[in-house]
């Protein structure tokens, strides 16, 4: 099947503050899409604030898929996010318009190009029981468990990478196969295979502008109240200690901001501090990233015109 007759999907990537959000809004004024939310944190439902969701008027006005869509006391997984995807793209192409993917959870894209690995589903007591080894016995003691059961998956990455080794020994404890060998049988479901995928990307080569909008952005979210929304979360769900929230930029600031474990004078700039970082981490994955079509911040409104194209072939 050839991309002139294969249904039309496009990507939407940058890093955080890029205004990725605010074109897709300005796309759907005057083209048949609809967007699917690209991001780890707006999936949960009140987390608004430090995920810099868009406000309910916004999304009363411009739906968008996979926002609000779990409780905090829930974890969203890649898994989740891949399979709901490939249902909303069926039934997004039914109605005549067009999937329009936007955000920034880089790994959430990279599900969607490379297929997803077929490995089992989390194992939450498993997963404390790790935590708890970790805390006790220190992470080298976990590094040392996945070497004894998998030497060629650990050879690949970093003793300190805990999130990767967890998984790995989460993933040997549910199926009795070690992560290596899982690796090797993925999902037979290309987004690429079966549709015309077009990738579009934000970036500027100069940091200043960017790191201009992440302050400025920053300095709003805590302003609105960053704070109270953790303090609220905290008191209607269990949050667990190992959930992606108390991970995630701005939030974690906040969680140990109330937990007195930084002082408010430092609160904003260790949460400035992790966006910065975040923002590098997206802009190294995107310039590695094949077939992604790059425009400058103030040049973004140019993908606009190109998402036309795409819409005849619906």
């Amino acid at each position: 099947m050839n991309t002139i007759t294969k249904k039309p999907i496009a990507f939407i990537v940058g890093p955080t503050a890029s205004g990725k959000t605010d074109l897709a809004i300005d796309i759907c004024d005057s083209l048949p899409v609809e967007i699917i939310s690209v991001d780890s944190v707006m999936v949960y439902k009140g987390c608004d604030i430090g995920s810099a969701k868009p406000s309910k008027n916004i999304l009363d006005k411009y739906p968008h898929h996979l926002i609000n869509c779990i409780r905090p006391s829930e974890i969203f997984s890649v898994s989740d996010f891949y399979n709901a995807s490939l249902s909303l793209i069926e039934e997004i192409h039914s109605r005549n318009k067009l999937p329009l993917f936007v955000g920034g959870s880089m790994m959430y894209f990279k599900s969607l190009i490379n297929g997803l690995d077929e490995l089992p589903a989390r194992d939450d007591d498993y997963r404390f029981e790790l935590e708890e080894i970790k805390r006790r016995d220190g992470a080298e003691t976990l590094f040392r468990m996945l070497k004894k059961i998998d030497p060629k998956y650990a050879l690949g990455i970093h003793k300190s990478d805990h999130k990767r080794i967890i998984r790995a020994l989460e993933v040997y404890k549910v199926s009795g196969k070690n992560m290596s060998s899982s690796l090797s049988h993925k999902k037979k479901n290309f987004l690429s295979e079966k549709y015309n995928l077009k990738q579009f990307g934000i970036l500027d080569e100069d940091r200043i502008v960017l790191h201009k909008r992440i302050e400025e952005r920053l300095r709003s979210i805590i302003e609105e109240g960053l704070v109270d929304e953790v303090k609220h979360l905290l008191n209607k769900y269990p949050i667990p200690e190992n959930h992606p929230i108390r991970k995630s930029v701005n939030y974690k600031q906040a969680f140990l901001f109330l937990k007195k474990e930084i002082e408010e004078k430092d609160f904003f700039n260790k949460a400035l501090f992790a966006t910065r970082q975040l923002a590098k981490r997206q802009i190294t994955w995107m310039r590695s990233w094949d077939k992604l079509e790059i425009f400058k911040i103030e040049s973004a409104y140019k993908i606009k015109e190109s998402t036309k194209s795409l819409i005849t072939s619906l």
